[in-house]
């Protein structure tokens, strides 16, 4: 009985300061379309620095004069970090391959330009653990069978600065996304519990009554927390939609252009495996609502004696 009569009391109070109520729910819109936006753009970043991750690699570039013993000496050595676990997995890639891979890359008028094939062979080699992309490179530094030149490491590239920058702008992305996300969080807390207050004043004399007849603060309070947690939770269910919406949309103009190597993923509306984060609509509408009821909360805190 007392539920429903606080129900009853919150939605009186929001359509009577209506458009206080809707500033609130657009408030929280924005700031829970913003953490959703962080959510899927977070999971995304994660993906594509995984990728990132597994496409870094060793190429090690082999002289022309070496001899095939001196080949099946630097393949062995290969199979030997293999063996420990420092490399995922390698391929040999001959001359001829190599020009193959040039004249694909950038035609065949400046391959037919060429007198000879000046392409080294090389082994691409994929580590199992890019922190260690530096150890297993060094292996090669000095090895006689790379085509170093004299006082270089020259015959060994790997991307591993290229990566490294790429990684650190990702996540210099989402730690400014987390911190507009807690700007607006926090704007959301402070519209709603001016809405509750503006609510409180608007019915401060029926408050005081209830006060001299006995009603507990807890009791008083209730419609007021009601009101900030519908605010929150409808204006969360929205911006949950609206975002679902608009990653579902730009996954799918993504897979049908040419940029389709970005493979962008479409973070799930209503499950998410079962841990936390859930999907999108559950995780922006309990904490879409945990805001009305804050706000609320913060309100109230300074009309009514604890």
């Amino acid at each position: 009985m007392r539920f429903s009569y606080f129900l009853a009391e919150a939605f009186g109070s929001m359509r009577r300061n209506w458009v206080m109520a809707m500033a609130a729910v657009i408030t929280v819109f924005i700031s829970t379309a913003i953490l959703g936006a962080v959510l899927v753009t977070r999971d995304n970043l994660n993906q594509g620095a995984t990728n990132l991750k597994n496409r870094v690699m060793i190429e090690v570039f082999i002289r022309d004069n070496s001899s095939p013993a001196q080949v099946s000496a630097l393949q062995h050595k290969i199979d030997v970090l293999k063996s420990q676990g420092q490399v995922k997995g390698y391929t040999y890639i001959s001359k001829e391959q190599a020009l193959a891979i040039f004249r694909k890359r950038f035609g065949e008028r400046i391959v037919a330009n060429l007198p000879i094939n000046p392409l080294p062979a090389s082994y691409q080699i994929q580590v199992q653990n890019t922190d260690n992309v530096d150890k297993v490179a060094a292996q090669f530094f000095n090895d006689p069978t790379v085509d170093n030149d004299p006082g270089t490491h020259n015959g060994v590239k790997y991307a591993k600065e290229t990566v490294r920058k790429m990684l650190g702008t990702i996540s210099l992305i989402e730690k400014g996304m987390w911190v507009v996300t807690i700007i607006f969080a926090a704007a959301a807390v402070l519209l709603i519990s001016t809405t509750v207050r503006l609510s409180i004043f608007a019915r401060r004399r029926e408050v005081e009554i209830m006060r001299l007849v006995g009603a507990t603060n807890w009791f008083i309070r209730w419609p007021f927390v009601f009101e900030g947690f519908i605010t929150g939770l409808f204006g969360a269910i929205l911006a949950g939609v609206f975002v679902w919406v608009g990653n579902w949309g730009i996954a799918n103009w993504i897979k049908s252009t040419q940029i389709d190597f970005l493979s962008l993923r479409v973070y799930r509306l209503w499950w998410q495996g079962g841990t936390w984060p859930l999907g999108l609509l559950p995780t922006l509408a309990l904490l879409g609502a945990l805001l009305g009821a804050v706000g609320s909360l913060v309100a109230l805190r300074r009309h009514l004696k604890t």
